[in-house]
C-alpha cells in the first residue's frame, strides 16, 4: 500500500457553490453525537479556496479551527462560516442575519502534514466543541471511523469507514515525509479540513484528498492524528485547547467539613475462593 500510491489529489471547491445557505440538523433526529461531531463543524474560506473546518477549543473571546492547510493556501483574507446548527438555534424561526461570516486569522500551518489551525476572536465562546485525543494515538487498521463534513460547500454529512493502513507521504512543500491515514471511503469536495472520528467520538484527523493507486481503487487521505498534536504543541495552543476542556469539565462541589469527624471503620477484605471452586 506505502509504495503504491501514484498521486494525491488535493482537494478544495470555489466558494461559488451555494456559499451562505444553511445546512439544518433534522429536528427529533439528532443524537449527542452530533454535539461533537456535526455542531463543531464550519465552512472556512480564504480566497477562493473554501473547505470544511473543525471547532476544537472555544472560550468567550476565541476560538480555534482545525482544517486543512492547503485550503488556507491564499494571501487572501480568511473566515469561518458560523450557522444556526453550530449554536443549536436550528429550530428558531427566521433566518435573516445567517449564516455569520467571521473574520479569521491563520496562526499555524503545517504544509507538510496538510493541517492548519485558524482564530476567530471578538465572538461568542461556541457551546459545542469536537474533542481531541489526550495523546496522539494513530487508530489501528480496521479501526471504524466516522468522516463529517460539508461536501461542495452545500451538504453537511457524515459517513463510515475504515482505516486501511498508515503511510508516511512527502506532500513536497518542505518538511519531509508526514503519516496520513488511509480510509477505504474517498472524499468528496469541499470535505477537507473536516474531521475524522474514532470510535470514542475523539478527532483522530484530519481530510485531505483521496489517493490513486495501481490497481486503479481510490482511498481517502487524512492527516493523522500526531500532525494534529504537533501544530498544536508547536504554537502552543495546546494551552488554549486546555483552557476550553477546563472551561466545560463540571464543576465540582465543595463540601463543608463537619465538626465532628466521622470515623468509618475499614471494609474489610474479602474471603479468598478456596482452591478448586
Amino acid at each position: 500500500m506505502r509504495r503504491s500510491l501514484i498521486w494525491l489529489i488535493l482537494f478544495v471547491s470555489s466558494n461559488s457553490l451555494a456559499f451562505g445557505q444553511d445546512r439544518n440538523l433534522a429536528p427529533g433526529k439528532h443524537s449527542a453525537t452530533d454535539d461533537y461531531t456535526f455542531r463543531p463543524t464550519v465552512i472556512v474560506t480564504r480566497g477562493k479556496h473554501q473547505g470544511s473546518g473543525t471547532v476544537i477549543a472555544s472560550v468567550p473571546g476565541e476560538t480555534l479551527v482545525l482544517t486543512a492547510a492547503h485550503v488556507m493556501e491564499s494571501s487572501e483574507p480568511a473566515f469561518v462560516e458560523v450557522h444556526r446548527y453550530n449554536l443549536a438555534l436550528e429550530n428558531k424561526r427566521g433566518s435573516e442575519g445567517w449564516p455569520k461570516r467571521i473574520p479569521a486569522t491563520v496562526v499555524a500551518t503545517d504544509p507538510a502534514a496538510d493541517v492548519a489551525i485558524m482564530r476567530i476572536t471578538g465572538f461568542q465562546a461556541m457551546p459545542y466543541v469536537a474533542r481531541l485525543t489526550g495523546r496522539p494515538v494513530e487508530p489501528e487498521a480496521g479501526t471504524p471511523v466516522l468522516s463529517v463534513g460539508i461536501d461542495r460547500g452545500t451538504k453537511l454529512s457524515s459517513w463510515p469507514t475504515r482505516i486501511i493502513d498508515m503511510a508516511r507521504i512527502d506532500m513536497k512543500k518542505g518538511g519531509g515525509d508526514r503519516p496520513f491515514l488511509l480510509t477505504d471511503v474517498p472524499p468528496d469536495f469541499g470535505r477537507s479540513g473536516g474531521g475524522l472520528y474514532g470510535p470514542s467520538g475523539t478527532v483522530v484527523g484530519v481530510c485531505v484528498g483521496r489517493a490513486e493507486v495501481i490497481q486503479g481503487k481510490r482511498f481517502g487521505i487524512f492527516a493523522s492524528c500526531e500532525s494534529v498534536h504537533k501544530i498544536l504543541r508547536d504554537n502552543n495552543l495546546d494551552l488554549n485547547v486546555a483552557r476550553s476542556v477546563l472551561r466545560r469539565s463540571p464543576k465540582r462541589t465543595q463540601v463543608e467539613p463537619t465538626r465532628s469527624p466521622v470515623v468509618v471503620p475499614p471494609t474489610p477484605l474479602p474471603t479468598p475462593p478456596t482452591p478448586g471452586n
